[in-house]
């Protein structure tokens, strides 16, 4: 009779001791790869929540039109001041009554016996309304402007305080008509001369 020979339990447990198993290091890549997904998911919801916030009809521009006054002389140069004056800019409404605008501005030119100015601005503000009677706003602003002053006894430049009142008329939501005075206070030449701009102009939402 012939008698089969069954493995010793020894002998199995080096097989079954090499069966697949999942290694730490990889249970630990796979769980870091699910926590960053997981991280850059709600990253874009997040991104989502906040763009949502900002509507493209809270977005306006607009341009203006005036005269200069020098209320101080610029490096030795005096007057009251000359040429069209003006300033184009972009603005949105985070608030119903407060805006913020940037833009750029050319201040007009001095040109007498005392020498020749001319000037020039880039600025952001903070804008506030206060609604008047009917479709009239009373304006406010503040902000801070950089301002270029070419003379002809020198150049500099600088940054200062920038202020300005002014009313508003909506004609309708998206366009309004503005009259507005601004000073600027640039810190050039070692003084802070005020350089003020009278400007009428179009507001348009988009």
């Amino acid at each position: 009779m012939l008698f089969q020979r069954h493995p010793s339990p020894a002998a199995v447990a080096p097989a079954i001791s090499c069966a697949p198993r999942s290694a730490p290091g990889a249970r630990r890549r796979r769980a870091a790869l699910a926590a960053g997904l997981t991280a850059l998911a709600l990253g874009g919801a997040s991104l989502g929540a906040q763009a949502s916030m900002f509507s493209a009809d809270q977005a306006y521009a607009g341009g203006n039109l005036g005269a200069p006054h020098y209320a101080d002389s610029v490096n030795g140069v005096s007057g009251d001041g000359q040429g069209l004056v003006g300033k184009l800019y972009g603005g949105y409404q985070l608030l119903p009554s407060v805006a913020v605008e940037a833009g750029i501005a050319r201040l007009g030119h001095i040109d007498n016996t005392s020498g020749t100015l001319h000037s020039r601005a880039t600025y952001v503000d903070a804008v506030g309304a206060l609604p008047l009677y009917g479709s009239w706003s009373l304006l406010g602003r503040a902000g801070l402007a950089h301002v270029g002053l070419d003379t002809s006894n020198g150049n500099d430049s600088g940054n200062g305080l920038k202020l300005g009142l002014g009313a508003q008329y909506d004609f309708k939501r998206q366009v309004a008509l503005r009259g507005e005075w601004e000073r600027y206070l640039p810190d050039t030449f070692g003084a802070h001369p005020a350089i003020d701009q009278f400007s009428v102009g179009v507001k348009v939402g988009f």
